[in-house]
C-alpha cells in the first residue's frame, strides 16, 4: 500500500513563504551593507579608450571599448569642471563601454529627452539599424540589403561619449559609409559626444520615500568592473583595497596637466624669453650705432684733401684771432 502523501496547512505554508522572504530581503540587505562604502563617494567618468577588450565581471562577456570611472570621496567634493574630478583619496574603476553607458541609461531613464524620430535608449548598447528601403525621391536605397548597427564609441580626444555608425554586430569596426546616406538625411544624435554626462554624480539618492540609498549605478558599475584600483580610496569593503588593475589602469588615465610646479617653470620660461628679447634689442640698437659711426668716419676720411684743408684754415684763423683778441 503506497504511502500517503503529507499534506501542507494554510498557516503552515504562509510561514515557509514569510521565512522565505525574509532570506531574500536577508541577502538584498546583506548586498547593500556590502557596498554600503560606495554611498561616500561622487562617479565621474575621466576617460573613453577604444580598441580596448574588457571583461565583464558580472556575466564574464568580452565587450569592447572602456571607459574609466574614478570614485571622488564626496567629504572633500568632486570637481566637474577637472578631468579626473579629484586628487585625493579617490579610487578608479574600469568598465567596458556598454556596461557604463546602458548604467547610465538605467539612470537616467525617466529624464531622457531623446529625439521623437530617433529611439537612443535602444542604442545604449550595440543594436541594429532599420535602414529606409527608400530615399525621399522614391528611388531605392543603395544601401538597403547592408546591415549597419549602432552603438557608444569614444571621441577621438578620450574625454566623451557618442555614438557611432558600425558595420558588426558588436560595434568594433566604424562604418565608412555616412549615416546620412541610410537614413534619407537625418544626422545621427550625440555623433560628436554628450551621449553620457562627464559629471560627477552622487551615488546617495533620495527614494520615493524620502530615504537615502545607495544609487544603483554606482553599484552596478562597480561589481561590473574588469579592474580596480583602491590604494587611495578613503573607504574600502571590509574585504580591503582591491589594488589588482592599478598599472593596468594608470596607462589609461589622462595625461596629467601641470601643476604649480609646471605654473612657475612657465613663468621661468616666460621671464628668460622677455630678457632674450630686451637683450637682442639692445644688441641691435648697439649694432646699429657702430654702423653708422664707422659709417661717418668712413665718409669723413673719403672727403677731398682741400675741403678738409679749407675746413682747418677756417678753424684755425678763428683759433688764432681769437688768441690775439
Amino acid at each position: 500500500m503506497a504511502a500517503a502523501g503529507k499534506s501542507i496547512s494554510g498557516k503552515s505554508a504562509a510561514k515557509i513563504l514569510r521565512a522565505a522572504r525574509r532570506v531574500e530581503e536577508g541577502d538584498d540587505a546583506a548586498e547593500e551593507d556590502e557596498f554600503a562604502y560606495l554611498g561616500n563617494y561622487n562617479l565621474k567618468m575621466v576617460s573613453c579608450k577604444a580598441g580596448e577588450t574588457v571583461i565583464n565581471a558580472e556575466n564574464g562577456d568580452y565587450e569592447y571599448g572602456a571607459a574609466v570611472l574614478r570614485l571622488c570621496p564626496s567629504s572633500s567634493g568632486c570637481d566637474s569642471t577637472e578631468v579626473t574630478g579629484c586628487d585625493s583619496g579617490y579610487g578608479d574603476i574600469v568598465v567596458s563601454l556598454a556596461t557604463f553607458v546602458d548604467a547610465y541609461f538605467e539612470d537616467q531613464r525617466d529624464n531622457m529627452n531623446w529625439d521623437d524620430n530617433f529611439d537612443g535608449d535602444k542604442y545604449a548598447q550595440c543594436d541594429q539599424y532599420d535602414v529606409e528601403d527608400q530615399g525621399d525621391d522614391g528611388q531605392e536605397n543603395q544601401y538597403a540589403n547592408y546591415a549597419f548597427y549602432i552603438g557608444p564609441a569614444c571621441t577621438e580626444e578620450g574625454d566623451d561619449i557618442r555614438l557611432a555608425l558600425f558595420e558588426d554586430e558588436v560595434c568594433t569596426y566604424e562604418s565608412a559609409v555616412a549615416f546620412e546616406d541610410i537614413s534619407n538625411g537625418w544626422s545621427l544624435p550625440y555623433s560628436s559626444g554628450g551621449l553620457v554626462s562627464t559629471s560627477c554624480s552622487d551615488c546617495m539618492e533620495i527614494n520615493d520615500d524620502g530615504e537615502y540609498q545607495l544609487r544603483e549605478m554606482c553599484q552596478n558599475v562597480y561589481e561590473a568592473a574588469a579592474s580596480k584600483c583602491e590604494t587611495n580610496m578613503e573607504y574600502v569593503s571590509y574585504y580591503g583595497a582591491n589594488e589588482q588593475g592599478c598599472e593596468y589602469i594608470s596607462e589609461m588615465l589622462p595625461a596629467k596637466r601641470g601643476g604649480s610646479a609646471g605654473k612657475v617653470f612657465g613663468w621661468i620660461i616666460f621671464v628668460l624669453l622677455i630678457a632674450g628679447v630686451a637683450g637682442y634689442v639692445m644688441w641691435w640698437r648697439k649694432s646699429e650705432s657702430d654702423v653708422e659711426y664707422d659709417e661717418g668716419k668712413e665718409s669723413l676720411n673719403k672727403e677731398p684733401k682741400r675741403k678738409r684743408c679749407i675746413k682747418r684754415g677756417f678753424f684755425g684763423r678763428f683759433f688764432r684771432r681769437r688768441s690775439r683778441n
